[in-house]
């Protein structure tokens, strides 16, 4: 990295720690008192910031500083939230952070050093398989979607780890820049669809369709299929408005929220009421509701912050993770190698898409589908797995630098 850049990275990490210095005294005096847990948890994420930075950067000179800072920036507005909604939410998603910075290190190094082993697409498609399927016998049913595995205290979903292997499953078939056997690929794609589908979590279905559209047409460059795949995307859709009852409610709470404010629409009205009450310049920290809206620590997070930040602080946070996904597509373009192209491709896709599908659900443009907003909404499997997204990202950009791009 040049010096310049390092200064830059440097001071944008500053101020980073800055805001979240004066945002945690806030929180400090919120009850009355003064409690000093905010300042200490504040410390705690700087010093695993700042540790993760400099020790990636000392050994991975070639990488890529912002995916590390802007991921933490919005980290650290998670916990702001989480700390004034639930202060045992903000524990907990700070120790998932430090556990994903640690990831983020050990995906950077091992993505760095990819050693391109032929396994083959059909052993990448099998692990998604696999993953997608183990909820289904073992898991168990939360929020109307089986898709959780739960062990004593701790849960993990897999269709999180399936994301990364389904976008190296995309990447290994089509490295080409063709279809080999497309009635063979097609076929798995629907396999790993109708899996999700069989665990109602039909949200995850969509992202995981539109993400394997969006590669497919960046490798082939086929219109035919662009075409054939937004009309497949239409039949299904008004196939599962009729066959599954809980996509019917979301569609006519989406059309008509007020029609059942205290049932079909609460969600999604509360979620309004937040916006609306934030104003341009939002109520100012710890002086909204976020109490009166419902799984506000994880699918409507962004109505809480919006509620609390204003439509400026929303803005800022949305540039934020457009900044991110340029990244990922800088770094998807930047390398030759059609398998690690369409794998940083695939995986920036999955955020891009998980990130409209959940603003857009909550400021009622889309239906809501109950995705997690990546970073910013609780959850240790999201927290941890997008970490070792952006690794793997990290490791294909120093690929790059380092000029390993053929093949």
């Amino acid at each position: 990295m040049k010096p310049h850049a390092d200064i830059i990275y440097k001071e944008n990490m500053a101020i980073i720690a800055l805001i979240g210095i004066i945002a945690s005294l806030v929180l400090s005096f919120y009850n009355g008192t003064f409690s000093p847990i905010p300042v200490y948890g504040e410390m705690i994420f700087i010093a695993i910031m700042v540790s993760g930075y400099i020790f990636t950067n000392l050994l991975f000179p070639q990488q890529d500083p912002a995916l590390i800072l802007l991921s933490s920036f919005i980290v650290q507005l998670s916990l702001i939230m989480l700390y004034r909604i639930n202060p045992y939410s903000a524990e907990r998603q700070l120790i998932w952070y430090g556990l994903g910075v640690a990831l983020f290190f050990i995906s950077t190094l091992a993505s760095k050093a990819w050693v391109e082993v032929k396994i083959g697409d059909f052993f990448l498609f099998v692990i998604t398989a696999l993953l997608l399927l183990s909820p289904l016998v073992f898991g168990v049913e939360r929020w109307g979607s089986k898709s959780w595995i739960v062990y004593k205290k701790i849960s993990f979903q897999p269709s999180e780890l399936a994301k990364i292997t389904f976008s190296l499953f995309l990447a290994d078939s089509l490295k080409d820049r063709k279809i080999k056997n497309p009635l063979q690929f097609f076929g798995q794609i629907l396999v790993i669809l109708l899996l999700l589908a069989a665990a109602r979590d039909l949200g995850g279905a969509m992202i995981f369709y539109f993400t394997a559209l969006a590669v497919i047409f960046a490798a082939t460059s086929r219109l035919d299929i662009a075409a054939a795949g937004m009309l497949m995307a239409c039949i299904a859709g008004l196939v599962g408005y009729k066959q599954f009852n809980h996509v019917k409610v979301r569609i006519k709470a989406w059309l008509n929220p007020w029609e059942d404010v205290p049932g079909k629409g609460y969600q999604i009205v509360q979620s309004l009421f937040a916006i609306a009450e934030g104003g341009f310049f939002g109520t100012g920290l710890g002086l909204g509701h976020p109490d009166y809206i419902p799984a506000v620590t994880t699918d409507f997070i962004f109505s809480a912050f919006f509620e609390e930040f204003g439509f400026l602080g929303a803005s800022a946070l949305i540039v934020v993770y457009l900044l991110l996904i340029y990244r990922g597509i800088r770094i998807a373009l930047s390398i030759n190698n059609g398998f690690l192209s369409l794998a940083a491709l695939g995986i920036t896709t999955f955020f891009g898409i998980q990130i409209f599908t959940i603003i857009g659900g909550v400021i009622k443009l889309i239906p809501m589908t109950g995705v997690t907003l990546p970073f910013m909404s609780y959850g240790g499997s999201s927290m941890v797995m997008s970490f070792v997204s952006i690794g793997i990202l990290n490791g294909i950009k120093i690929r790059a630098s380092s000029g390993e791009s053929n093949g």
